[in-house]
């Protein structure tokens, strides 16, 4: 889900959705075109409501709609990323064909051009599963990208976008080279371990399942600090938070579920929002509701219809791409 479309009313965005699926029927009056403009023109929140659905609409389209399009766009980032002279270039295309409104943050920004060409990724609603030469067993859940180099000195994973489980193996050469992730905000070593990282926008997110890992953010002076099994934390690229007890549900993923303890409804469809394009909302008078199953993810709208059953709310569908969930009438 887009954290920017936070600061926009919920209602605001509605209306907006609404008048774009006007405009996207074809069939526009011009007593409907006159209100649409007047709504356009009564309040800036309005028309930041229209860009974004605009935008969002016009992204689900080159990436839903025009796959051959994507492909090749991505075959020659991938080439002009071996010739660092056309940086300019590059940025320039994507702010051109409409990527532009997903990396307005400037780290985001970065991990996308760095990115680009990387060894291996995921589209959205996509999980994979790699075993590299090494033996090393390594889960990629939702839209995520990921460089593997593998060299004389180290065993390296950057993470550039998303989210993977790694399950380490012993090295296969002598003397053993240290495996480690790396994300935006740091390193993490593997000490013999199954581990979860997740890449943020503002910090990394690291679970240790079995084994031990040994964090080293990018920007500290202070020492590395070791997270144990059965713990997880976050670190930014100075601090590292004091570590909590692993959820045991965090790897649901990889079997395709998406497992809610008593979770607000607000933070769930946050969640599954990641595995579908477009925009899933929450309204506001029932984000506090708690859920509690197991939801597929394969099947995102087959887990929205569970909600419906589940609770008292109604999945309104605008269009294809932007969906709500409300209290039901």
């Amino acid at each position: 889900m887009d954290r920017s479309l936070d600061a926009i009313p919920f209602t605001t965005l509605e209306q907006a959705a609404e008048w774009f699926a006007v405009f996207r029927s074809g069939k526009v009056e011009d007593d409907e075109r006159r209100r649409w403009q007047a709504w356009l023109a009564s309040d800036a929140s309005h028309r930041s409501a229209w860009a974004r659905v605009e935008a969002i609409s016009q992204g689900v389209s080159f990436a839903k709609e025009a796959p051959e399009a994507a492909d090749s766009a991505l075959h020659a980032a991938h080439q002009l990323r071996k010739r660092r002279k056309f940086i300019k270039t590059l940025v320039l295309t994507a702010v051109t064909t409409g990527l532009g409104w997903q990396v307005a943050r400037q780290e985001t920004f970065q991990a996308t051009i760095a990115g680009l060409g990387a060894s291996h990724r995921t589209g959205v609603g996509e999980s994979r599963k790699v075993v590299l030469a090494d033996g090393t067993q390594l889960w990629l859940n939702t839209d995520t990208v990921l460089d593997q180099r593998y060299a004389d000195g180290q065993r390296l994973l950057i993470l550039h976008q998303g989210e993977i489980l790694v399950e380490t193996h012993p090295d296969t050469q002598q003397p053993p080279r240290p495996f480690i992730v790396r994300s935006r905000h740091g390193s993490m070593r593997a000490l013999g371990t199954r581990f979860e990282v997740r890449q943020f926008d503002g910090h990394t997110q690291l679970g240790v399942s079995q084994g031990r890992v040994e964090i080293t953010p990018a920007d500290a002076t202070l020492a590395p600090r070791i997270i144990d099994a059965g713990q997880e934390t976050q670190f930014s690229r100075s601090h590292i938070a004091k570590a909590n007890a692993l959820h045991t549900t965090r790897h649901a993923w990889t079997q395709g579920m998406l497992i809610a303890q008593d979770q607000p409804l607000d933070e769930f469809l946050a969640e599954l929002s990641r595995y579908r394009h477009g925009y899933l909302a929450c309204d506001p008078a029932v984000a506090g509701l708690r859920v509690v199953g197991g939801f597929p993810l394969r099947d995102t709208d087959q887990a929205l219809a569970m909600l419906e059953a589940a609770l008292p709310v109604q999945v309104h569908t605008v269009m294809p791409w932007w969906v709500s969930v409300k209290a039901r009438k």
